[in-house]
C-alpha cells in the first residue's frame, strides 16, 4: 500500500499552485531549446485514521539517465523523447496515537518510457509560469502525454540553466474497513534544463 501511495501521489498531481500576478505580454525570456538535465522531488504522504493510526511515507530523489529535449516558443512547450529513471528509497513510518510503532524503507525504482507532448504556457510576472492544460510533471506518473489539469510554478533562468519548481498538494478522504482516513499528499518538484 505504501508503494501505491507514492505512485498515486506522483501520478495524480493535478493541483499545483500558481501565483496570482499580472500576465506578462511577452514569453521571450524562456524561448529556445533545452536538454533535460534532471528532476528533483521531495514527497510526503500522510494518512491519518479516525482510530488514531497514522502512516507517513517520504521520498526524496534526483532522477538519473535523463534524456530528451524541451523547446519553448512564444506560447507552447514541446517535449521530445523525454525519459528518466528514478532510483531511490522511500521511507515509511507507522504511528498509533502519535507513538512510533514501526519504520521501514523500500526501493522506489522505475523508468519513464520516452514521451513527447505539446502544452501551452503563459509567463506570469517575471518569475512564474502557468500551464493551462498541465505540463512537465504530468509525465511523472507514466505515459507523460496525458494532461491532468492546470499547473504552475516559479522559474529561475541562470545563464544556460532553467529551473522550474512546482508544488503539488492533495487532500482527500477514504473509508477502509469501516475506518475513515484522511490522506494529505505534498510534493515539491524541480525540473532543471540546459539551453542548447
Amino acid at each position: 500500500m505504501k508503494r501505491y501511495l507514492i505512485y498515486s501521489l506522483l501520478a495524480g498531481m493535478a493541483i499545483f499552485y500558481s501565483c496570482k500576478k499580472e500576465n506578462s505580454n511577452t514569453n521571450t525570456a524562456l524561448q529556445g531549446n533545452y536538454k533535460l538535465k534532471y528532476f528533483t522531488s521531495n514527497t510526503n504522504s500522510t494518512i491519518t485514521g479516525s482510530d488514531g493510526e497514522k502512516s507517513v511515507t517520504t521520498s526524496d530523489y534526483t532522477t538519473i539517465n535523463n534524456l530528451g529535449t524541451i523547446a519553448f516558443d512564444g506560447s507552447n512547450l514541446t517535449t521530445v523523447g523525454v525519459t528518466y529513471t528514478i532510483n531511490a528509497v522511500a521511507k515509511g513510518y507507522i504511528y498509533q496515537d502519535n507513538l512510533l510503532l514501526d519504520s521501514s524503507s523500500f526501493p522506489f525504482n522505475f523508468t519513464i518510457p520516452p514521451f513527447s507532448s505539446v502544452a501551452s504556457y503563459q509567463l506570469v510576472g517575471t518569475d512564474s509560469i502557468y500551464f493551462p492544460q498541465g505540463a512537465l510533471t504530468t509525465g511523472l506518473g507514466g505515459s507523460g502525454n496525458i494532461q491532468y489539469g492546470a499547473s504552475g510554478g516559479r522559474y529561475i533562468l541562470n545563464g544556460a540553466l532553467l529551473t522550474i519548481t512546482q508544488t503539488a498538494l492533495k487532500d482527500s478522504t477514504f473509508i477502509a474497513s469501516g475506518v475513515t482516513f484522511q490522506m494529505k499528499e505534498s510534493a515539491v518538484i524541480s525540473i532543471v534544463m540546459e539551453k542548447l
